[in-house]
């Protein structure tokens, strides 16, 4: 019962993540803390008609969980500069971090993406690798597609405008809490409560008309965001506007869910999600890493296979060091599964990689 209901919670943790960032997305384009009307600070940072080109994002989102079979905590953050002046795909040097302390399994690791523009690279157990370039020119036309419907979708508005949706909807109980500073910026905080029936409502218009945002959905799953209304106990909002601008600089979410009554399922999930923007419209220096080997590398290292490819390393030559796919009746034990993500967590290096896959044989 209780493996059934964690792809549940999941979907809903990252419905809420990607409502969240569409959220922000719609603020990227004050005075004396406390007079304004906060109805007023919102509806000036959610119509704001600024263009973000430049700056740098940090985002946090943690989850922990209390009682039942897994109780614990998951711990993410993925930040760094980023330009997106002129055309072709973005510029970005972003590190993600990522923590997982439950009573089955616990895990840490790191790991970097970087793009040059016309080039990408990962960053892993302090290697360098260059992604394929017809992968980066697919990046590309996915995106400048994506861009060239969202820019007609948005004439006359932003992402969430366009979907009909009005996230000053859905808040309640909204405070103006004066000044605080953020990274340098001036801004006015803005806190309220969610009206969740408003919410799971917006989320099934976003899951539905923006599927991009948060992945196929299917008509089941549609009608499960229903649920939420239930599964949500309080949804906190912090939104933080500059002062000078109306642009968003920061928003916290805190919410707490009460899942189904359902064997080994938890008591109680708790979801954390922070983002912050700042250095706004600055220059960024971003460039390409030196001296990166071929992604192949990596993917011989973890024993990946892709079809198309020779899995030779791009030239380097070598057996992968994990078992090929029909190599194999079993896959590796849980117990086995855990030592090697554990090894990857401290592991620095190629040769210190491979022999962590070794646990998996």
């Amino acid at each position: 019962m209780s493996r059934d209901l964690r792809p549940h919670l999941h979907r809903v943790a990252v419905l809420l993540i990607a409502c969240f960032t569409a959220l922000a997305i719609a603020a990227c384009g004050g005075d004396d803390g406390g007079d304004e009307d906060p109805a007023e600070v919102l509806d000036a940072t959610f119509s704001n008609e600024e263009t973000i080109d430049s700056g740098r994002f940090d985002v946090s989102v943690d989850i922990s969980t209390e009682g039942g079979e897994d109780a614990g905590s998951f711990d993410a953050s993925l930040g760094g500069p980023f330009t997106s002046e002129g055309e072709g795909f973005p510029q970005f040097d972003l590190d993600a971090e990522v923590e997982l302390d439950s009573s089955v399994q616990d895990f840490s690791g790191d790991i970097g993406l970087t793009s040059a523009g016309d080039s990408a690279f990962v960053s892993f157990q302090g290697n360098e690798y260059e992604l394929p370039a017809d992968a980066v020119q697919e990046f590309t036309s996915t995106y400048e597609q994506l861009q060239q419907t969202q820019g007609s979708e948005q004439e006359g508005g932003n992402l969430l405008s366009s979907l009909g949706i009005d996230p000053t909807g859905w808040l309640t109980d909204l405070e103006n809490e004066g000044d605080e500073d953020v990274d340098g910026t001036e801004t006015v905080k803005i806190t309220g409560q969610a009206d969740v029936p408003k919410l799971v409502e917006d989320l099934r218009a976003i899951a539905e008309r923006a599927p991009d945002a948060v992945g196929p959905v299917t008509p089941k799953e549609l009608d499960e965001l229903g649920e939420l209304t239930n599964l949500v106990e309080s949804a906190e909002f912090s939104f933080y506007s500059g002062s000078d601008d109306d642009l968003l600089r920061k928003m916290d979410a805190s919410i707490e869910l009460a899942p189904p009554d359902a064997e080994g399922a938890p008591d109680s999930v708790s979801v954390d999600f922070s983002l912050t923007l700042s250095e706004i419209n600055e220059p960024q220096e971003i460039s390409a890493p030196a001296d990166a080997q071929p992604l192949q590398g990596l993917l011989d290292t973890l024993g990946i296979q892709i079809p198309g490819t020779s899995g030779k390393g791009g030239g380097g030559g070598g057996a992968s060091a994990l078992p090929e796919a029909g190599g194999s009746p079993e896959g590796p034990s849980d117990d086995a599964t855990s030592a090697y993500l554990e090894c990857l967590s401290t592991a620095e290096g190629t040769e210190a990689t491979q022999q962590c896959s070794e646990l998996l044989e």
